[in-house]
């Protein structure tokens, strides 16, 4: 009768016995550690050739402290690409010359990485081709990285170099993989993930990009921000819209995956439109009026800009009467004793278009303006000026190259970062820098 009760004992005692595992900590620095091997998806922090072989936990200072990290060992200069899509919680960057190094952490915050911290060290301090460490200012870390900033995956952060104490072993990266924040967090070693990671060759075109932007998937499909939503525009409403498709910016399939997908975008109150029926329509309102061309006539517009579109294009927008007023939601009116052009909003309200460039920026031309008879306007109410589109790529005057959306202007600030943005080759408009000095600048990656 013993012996099932001893056998019982046996078994037990070894649960009561165990002890939860104490933590792992490098006594020389404090930074607590994990033993368990982990592989977490991500993109390979450098962009191009690098020499590497796992140094995890390897003596450091005389065996004073043991690396957190691995070496990636490469040329200056190679670019530094964020390893997830995430966010970045802090950028160091030397007040002096040699002064302790740039460093950068960036955090996970969706997929498969949500909660791991990827930290950066030694980032470029040089002017390149020297080693002078007086290139932070220029060649750390690209303009608007900066904590808050949004990053995706494959974005440039930086440049590999030498700051900090790998002044006498050579440029490379260190980076840490953590779990939690990028300085704070459990280190786990990153060689697993390194070996695992997606290989760039170069950096992919970064985002989010700002509110009005037209967009081209990788698939070719191209897309308009609105309200935060990536909205689908077909071929045939492309110039409904008035858009061109060398217009478009690349981003790549994790940019896309970072908005919700909205309907397809609705074409714009104002136009007008002929259906594969050949019915001539105008849109307005949120609705289709019919309209033939003593309408045209009558609404100041007898040679109107047609664009053609698909049944599908026309099926979201309800068929509706036609305005008796020339001042319908969405038209481009100027009285015919003034070269003054008003468009008329929602509202009913008139705003002004003072300058060409905003009529361009918008897709219209002059055909698209109704001729009204004199003081045809003197009762209706006015707000304030229409401003340039949203979505514009603009270059000044004194050749300040910018963004507009959502009532600011978004600062590219030189080649790298008009590259990085996917905005190398695409169209520049020249406007005078009055037409946008009233606009606050921010960052491109103000979030």
């Amino acid at each position: 009768m013993r012996r099932p009760l001893l056998v019982l004992l046996l078994s037990v005692l070894p649960l009561l016995s165990a002890a939860p595992a104490a933590a792992l900590v490098d006594p020389g620095t404090g930074t607590t550690y994990e033993a368990e091997r982990v592989v977490v998806p991500l993109t390979f922090p450098v962009a191009g050739s690098v020499r590497f072989s796992d140094n995890w936990l390897a003596c450091r200072s005389g065996c004073a402290r043991m690396h957190m990290g691995q070496d990636l060992m490469g040329a200056k200069m190679l670019p530094l690409v964020a390893a997830f899509d995430g966010v970045v919680t802090s950028v160091k960057r030397e007040a002096t010359p040699n002064s302790g190094g740039n460093t950068l952490t960036i955090a996970a915050d969706r997929g498969p990485a949500a909660g791991w911290s990827a930290l950066y060290v030694h980032v470029n301090n040089d002017t390149p081709g020297t080693d002078d460490g007086r290139g932070t200012a220029a060649w750390s870390f690209p303009a608007g990285i900066a904590p808050g900033a949004r990053v995706l995956a494959g974005q440039l952060v930086g440049w590999l170099g030498d700051s900090g104490n790998a002044e006498s072993t050579g440029a490379h990266l260190h980076v840490e993989l953590r779990k939690g924040d990028g300085w704070r967090g459990v280190v786990y070693n990153a060689y697993p993930t390194l070996m695992a990671a997606r290989r760039l060759s170069a950096p992919l075109p970064s985002g989010p990009h700002p509110e009005g932007s037209l967009l081209r998937h990788p698939t070719g499909r191209l897309f308009v921000l609105q309200g935060g939503d990536k909205r689908e525009l077909t071929p045939a409403s492309l110039a409904a819209h008035g858009r061109l498709a060398v217009d478009a910016v690349p981003m790549t399939a994790a940019e896309s995956v970072g908005y919700r997908t909205g309907a397809a975008a609705l074409i714009p109150d104002g136009t007008i439109v002929r259906d594969p029926g050949a019915t001539t329509w105008l849109v307005t309102g949120g609705g289709r009026a019919k309209a033939g061309a003593a309408a045209w006539a009558a609404l100041g517009r007898p040679s109107p800009r047609v664009h053609r579109v698909t049944h599908a294009d026309l099926a979201p927008l309800p068929v509706v009467p036609l305005p008796e007023s020339p001042l319908y939601s969405g038209a481009l009116v100027r009285a015919v004793d003034s070269r003054t052009i008003h468009l008329v909003d929602a509202t009913g309200t008139l705003r002004r278009v003072g300058h060409a460039a905003v009529l361009t920026s918008h897709g219209w031309t002059f055909q698209d303006v109704a001729v009204l008879p004199a003081g045809a306007l003197q009762e209706a109410r006015t707000g304030a000026p229409l401003g340039l589109r949203d979505g514009t790529l603009v270059r000044t005057d004194t050749n300040m190259v910018l963004v507009i959306s959502g009532g600011t202007a978004r600062r590219l600030h030189d080649t790298r970062q008009s590259s990085a943005y996917g905005y190398a080759a695409a169209p520049r408009m020249r406007v005078p820098d009055g037409l946008v000095a009233h606009l606050p600048v921010t960052e491109l990656t103000t979030r």
